[in-house]
C-alpha cells in the first residue's frame, strides 16, 4: 500500500483529553492541551448504534458497480466500506448518486459520507474533509482507435468526453480546454458509449477504470495512451462534511485494515498484485 495513510504512525492516534477538537481540525495551535496516545484498539466498535448513509458509484468499476447478475453494489470501495464498518461498528446504507449529488448532499447532511473513488483534490479539501489516501491512482487518456491520436500532442482540435463534476473533468478544465472541443457527461457509461461509437476522440480517466474497462470488454474500438498523468490529485479518500466527528476513527480503521493484510485481499481480488 504505497504512500498512503502516511498521517498514521503504527496504528495509533492522537486525541485530546476532555473531549477538545482534533488536532488537525484547531483552527489555532493549543499548546497547553495534554494528548494522550489511545491504540486502536480503543477504537473498535466505538461506533456501535449509528446507522450511517453512505454515498457511493453504481458505475465506477473496479472500485463501485453494481452487478447485474447477482443485483447488489460490488468492488473494492464497497468491501473497504464494509471493513470499516465491521472494525468501527456503525451500520449503514447505501445511496447511488453521481459526484455532483454526492458534493451537495454531503454540504445537506442527507449522506454522512461517501466513498465512491473521489479524488482529493485541492478545491474539493476547500469544502470538505477526507480520510488519509486508501488509494494512488493516475490519470490515463483513452481514445478512440480511428483518431489518429498516438500521444498528447495529437489531442489538439479532437473532440474531449469526460464525466461532469468529476476531477478528471476539472484536469480537462485546466489544462486541455483551450483548442479543444469539450463534452461532458452524466456518467462514464455514457462517455464510454460515446468513444466506442466515434462520436468524441478522447476521454481522461482514472487509469485503473480505463485498464478494468479495457480488460472486460475485448471487442472494443477503444485503446488507453502508454502515457499516465501522475497527479496527486487522483488519489482517492472518502469524503465527509467539513469537521466530522469520526474522522480520526475512519483513518484508524484504513490503517488496521491494511496492518491486517485486509486491505492487501482486497486490492488483490478487485485490482491486482500490480497496481
Amino acid at each position: 500500500m504505497k504512500k498512503i495513510l502516511t498521517s498514521i504512525l503504527m496504528i495509533a492516534f492522537a486525541l485530546c483529553l476532555g473531549g477538545c477538537d482534533l488536532p488537525w481540525q484547531k483552527q489555532a495551535a493549543d499548546t497547553t492541551e495534554k494528548a494522550q496516545t489511545i491504540e486502536s484498539s480503543k477504537v473498535k466498535g466505538t461506533m456501535e448504534g449509528m446507522k450511517l448513509t453512505v454515498g457511493v458509484s453504481d458505475e465506477m468499476a473496479p472500485f463501485s458497480f453494481y452487478n447485474e447478475e447477482k443485483k447488489e453494489l460490488e468492488g473494492f470501495d464497497i468491501e473497504i466500506l464494509k471493513g470499516i464498518s465491521d472494525y468501527l461498528g456503525f451500520k449503514y446504507e447505501t445511496k447511488i448518486l453521481s459526484m455532483q449529488e454526492i458534493e451537495e448532499q454531503i454540504k445537506s447532511g442527507d449522506i454522512d459520507f461517501a466513498i465512491a473513488g473521489i479524488s482529493i483534490t485541492d478545491d474539493r479539501q476547500e469544502e470538505f474533509d477526507f480520510t488519509d489516501s486508501y488509494y494512488e491512482n493516475t490519470i490515463s487518456m483513452a481514445v478512440n482507435k480511428d483518431s489518429g491520436i498516438e500521444d498528447r500532442k495529437d489531442i489538439q482540435g479532437k473532440i474531449i468526453g469526460v464525466e461532469e463534476g468529476t476531477a478528471n473533468a476539472r484536469y480537462v478544465d485546466e489544462y486541455m480546454k483551450e483548442g479543444n472541443t469539450v463534452k461532458y457527461f452524466s456518467s462514464m457509461e455514457e462517455v464510454f458509449k460515446n468513444l466506442e461509437e466515434g462520436k468524441i476522440d478522447v476521454t481522461f480517466y482514472d487509469t485503473t477504470g480505463v485498464d478494468y474497462y479495457l480488460e472486460n470488454h475485448t471487442d472494443t474500438n477503444i485503446e488507453a495512451l502508454s502515457e499516465e498523468l501522475n497527479s496527486e490529485q487522483s488519489n482517492y479518500g472518502i469524503m465527509f462534511a467539513k469537521g466530522y466527528k469520526y474522522l480520526d476513527h475512519f483513518n484508524v480503521s484504513l490503517q488496521v485494515l491494511n496492518t491486517d493484510g485486509e486491505y492487501q485481499e482486497i486490492k488483490d481480488r478487485w485490482i491486482g498484485t500490480d497496481n
